[in-house]
């Protein structure tokens, strides 16, 4: 069938491009047999897990599952799959079946993600024998070598051993430096590009608006999409690339007399995807569209931006402990990198204070997590929109970033004030404590 379902992909690939995810998604679901091959399914689900649409990618690693398919990418999949989900349980048992059935650790990192699965409360759970005799192996890339040290680092902080958990970070952050180097000259051309402010001809109005979700990661950004998303008219749709690929490709040029309708068409289309009727509002929480928010008003000034911040003590070592995949975050190794990031968003954050005061509203992750009914009225409020009742207590939609697990929890104010139980093992936090 491989020959078939290339040209199914590829058909895929053209709907997908257009914003027409369901469309794609079904095309492919469409084309499995009964007797699809395990290699078939699973690349069949990964184009759909990639698509955002976990729930069919999880059902087609189920139903392959059950048929017998057990291959340990199969079983890799499925975990990452029910981990997104909120499925945690469900996500251990086929994470470590694809550890036992012999999934190469360095496609498929399965023991990290155990990690973020539950929080530990003894620190001699089972995964730690796991993840350090992985760690004891030679055969690793310096990538997955990180993970796993993250990965010990989250058990020995949830057990309240800090000397222990630091130790690990700073193993995590050694070997993720051999091969992740962060780009500050890019970043600081980036930065210089979203204060640009050229005359524009602005386009027309669009029949529903962004909401635009920024900050810097591990402020706050996704618990507050999941909590904003509970109502009829939003719609949270993750980490979009496409208002940075638009704003990649115009900024620093003179739009004067020009209207960016290509770049408009694709941001707005894939916020929509297959939405009949549209709904009122899509949440984009990207946080690194904070770099091209001149261009997402010039594409659609129904923008709304809320942008998050937090203690910057708490938040450097929030970045400073956790694994990213993406480069762009690649700041995080070292707290100079922190702090000048910090210090530029804080810039930026003003600039578009002053530029946009109507459109542009501030969110403190403190308040956040400890007044959070009041602080989503005063966000629903910018918006125009009537807020439901209550806070959620349960996500129901997938999660792809970093706060897959944080994210799911009731919202609580544990984190506040963390840095200063790390201050006697981390040193470097007292730059950011005494600001």
């Amino acid at each position: 069938m491989s020959s078939k379902l290339d040209a199914g992909i590829a058909r895929a690939q053209q709907l997908r491009n257009r914003g027409e995810y369901d469309a794609a998604c079904q095309l492919l679901r469409a084309a499995l047999g009964a007797s699809a091959s395990a290699e078939d399914c699973y690349r069949v689900a990964l184009f759909i897990k990639q698509t955002r649409r976990e729930h069919w990618a999880y059902e087609v690693c189920e139903q392959a599952l059950a048929r017998g398919s057990r291959t340990p990418q199969l079983l890799a999949l499925s975990g990452s799959l029910a981990q997104s989900m909120g499925r945690f349980e469900r996500a251990r048992t086929h994470l470590l079946a694809a550890w036992h059935a012999g999934i190469d650790l360095n496609e498929w990192q399965v023991l990290p993600a155990l990690a973020h699965t539950l929080r530990y409360t003894d620190s001699q759970h089972p995964d730690r024998a796991l993840l350090e005799s992985a760690l004891a192996t030679s055969a690793l890339s310096p990538t997955t070598r990180a993970a796993l040290h993250f990965a010990l680092g989250k058990l020995h902080d949830d057990c309240g051993e800090p000397a222990q958990a630091v130790t690990h970070w700073r193993g995590a952050h050694a070997a993720a430096s051999a091969v992740a180097r962060w780009d500050a000259a890019r970043w600081q051309q980036r930065v210089r590009l979203a204060q640009w402010v050229e005359p524009i001809r602005r386009c027309a109005p669009a029949p529903y608006a962004p909401v635009l979700i920024v900050g810097l990661p591990r402020s706050g950004t996704t618990v507050l999409a999941e909590q904003l998303a509970r109502g009829a008219t939003l719609v949270n749709r993750g980490e979009m690339p496409f208002l940075l690929y638009v704003h990649d490709q115009l900024a620093g040029q003179t739009w004067r007399g020009q209207e960016p309708n290509e770049g408009r068409a694709l941001w707005l289309a894939h916020l929509r995807q297959d939405d009949m009727p549209a709904k009122s509002h899509y949440i984009d929480k990207n946080p690194l569209n904070l770099l091209a928010l001149e261009t997402a008003f010039a594409l659609c000034a129904e923008t709304r931006v809320i942008w998050c911040h937090r203690d910057q003590a708490d938040n450097a070592l929030s970045l400073w402990s956790q694994s990213f995949a993406h480069a762009d975050y690649a700041f995080s190794h070292r707290f100079e990198d922190i702090a000048r990031v910090q210090d530029d968003c804080t810039l930026l954050r003003q600039h578009a204070h002053a530029r946009w005061p109507d459109r542009v509203i501030d969110l403190d992750y403190a308040q956040l997590v400890q007044t959070p009914e009041a602080t989503l009225r005063e966000v629903f409020a910018h918006l125009g929109i009537d807020p439901p009742a209550g806070v959620a207590t349960t996500t129901r939609s997938a999660i792809g970033s970093a706060s897959l697990w944080q994210a799911r929890q009731p919202v609580h104010a544990r984190s506040l004030g963390r840095a200063h139980d790390y201050r006697a093992w981390i040193p470097e936090l007292d730059g950011f404590l005494d600001c």
